[in-house]
């Protein structure tokens, strides 16, 4: 009898160490899951810095239009270009004072509205070796403009002077206009020469009865039933008579 409880009690023994054993194993098998879990919230957070790293490079992308915008506004100096412009041409029309000039040194392309230019004068002025006229508009006809800055006097005059060759035969007709066009003194209504025909040496007009003030010289060669004819180089000189200056 003792012998039976002692084996039931072996018994009971091993089932209770069975059990134990049991739950080691169930205990072993769940850290798996866990690890598994901590592994994939890892693997969560290691990408999350990668998306918030990409991120940013949009901004920077948008930051490099503003930055193209602002470049844009650089040539916002350019009216200051167009200003020192503007001081060139109030350079042009500066007095020309006394003494000669290169007249392909002057300001203007030698049109009406854009004639040559004197200047303002305080004394007579010669501008040396202006291109021939030669046939056909508008090589024909040259302009230059001119300031009186005072009274002129009793000799003053403006006109051309040239020496006439074999190969350059016609003369140069000088005629004062006003701005607007108007022509006060005509090429061949009024005028006189110097020199001797036919060895003219220039012509002139009498400019002692004009009001202070800015003209315009109209130098030309005159459509005759010569007109192949060529004029010399020739010099065009302004003479306010600067006695009464």
């Amino acid at each position: 009898m003792i012998r039976k409880c002692a084996l039931a009690l072996g018994a009971i023994l091993l089932a209770s160490g069975c059990g134990g054993s049991s739950q080691h194993e169930s205990g072993a098998g769940r850290s798996p899951s866990v690890d598994a879990s901590t592994s994939s919230a890892s693997d969560t957070a290691s990408s999350t810095p990668e998306a918030t790293g990409s991120s940013p490079e949009p901004a920077l992308t948008t930051e490099e239009p503003a930055e193209e915008t602002s470049a844009e506004e650089t040539p916002a100096s350019d009216p200051l270009d167009s200003d020192d412009g503007e001081d060139t041409t109030d350079d042009d029309t500066e007095p020309a004072g006394d003494g000669s000039v290169d007249c392909a040194g002057l300001a203007g392309s030698g049109t009406f509205t854009d004639p040559l230019r004197l200047g303002s004068l305080d004394g007579p002025v010669t501008a040396r070796g202006c291109a021939p006229l030669t046939p056909g508009s508008p090589f024909n006809v040259r302009y230059f403009s001119f300031t009186l800055s005072g009274s002129p006097g009793s000799n003053a005059h403006a006109g051309a002077s040239f020496t006439l060759t074999q190969d350059a035969l016609g003369p140069v007709y000088p005629a004062i206009v006003q701005p607007n066009g108007w022509v006060l003194k005509h090429s061949l209504g009024s005028g006189y020469w110097t020199g001797t025909e036919p060895d003219f040496t220039g012509r002139y007009q009498q400019i002692g009865d004009l009001a202070p003030g800015t003209y315009i010289l109209r130098t030309e060669k005159l459509d005759t039933a010569l007109h192949s004819m060529t004029t010399p180089s020739y010099d065009v000189v302004v003479d306010p008579d600067s006695s009464s200056y």
